[in-house]
């Protein structure tokens, strides 16, 4: 005849500190959350911020871009100094230029000189400026090659910079992109 063991376990004693977790672990646990959660909003407010002003570096970049292909595509007025002799204060971006050197959905663009070419190719890329950018501004300089302020018929090199108000933690600072090139 076979006997079987039978097992019995061994009774636990079970103390207070085994029966679940107490409210001081429970606020603990949820304040440790709390904190990480305003770190991630934060970080998603950062985020936002930070995108917003790559946009801005990415408008004042295709408005610098624009104007150097119109220069290169108007070398005389280039050569002439048009372009780097425009007052951009003077620029009224509430009404077009005159004459509309482009072709434009009303008609066919007026027949322009280079000078008149060049006006209305700065005054184009200066009203896109502060229409895309806070408190856009634009100007044009003759620069020798390392950027270096220099009398327009002593170097080819043209600086064009571009300049706009930037949110920051700290408050509001002026940012700028300058280009360097040859037209």
């Amino acid at each position: 005849m076979h006997t079987f063991l039978k097992y019995t376990p061994l009774p636990i004693k079970s103390t207070r500190r085994d029966q679940g977790a107490t409210l001081l672990e429970v606020m603990i646990a949820m304040v440790i959350f709390a904190v990480g959660m305003l770190g991630l909003a934060g970080l998603q407010i950062s985020g936002l911020r930070d995108s917003g002003n790559a946009e801005k570096r990415t408008e004042a970049t295709i408005i610098v871009n624009d104007l150097i292909e119109r220069m290169r595509a108007n070398v005389v007025a280039v050569t002439a100094f048009d372009y780097t002799s425009i007052n951009f204060a003077s620029i009224n971006c509430s009404t077009p230029p005159t004459p509309y050197c482009e072709d434009s959905s009303s008609g066919a663009a007026a027949t322009c000189t280079s000078a008149q070419m060049a006006t209305f190719d700065a005054a184009l890329a200066y009203c896109l400026a502060q229409q895309r950018l806070p408190s856009g501004s634009l100007g044009i300089t003759c620069t020798d090659n390392v950027g270096v302020i220099q009398a327009c018929n002593a170097t080819p090199y043209r600086t064009i910079s571009v300049s706009w108000v930037n949110n920051n933690d700290f408050g509001t600072t002026t940012k700028g992109l300058s280009v360097l090139f040859r037209p």
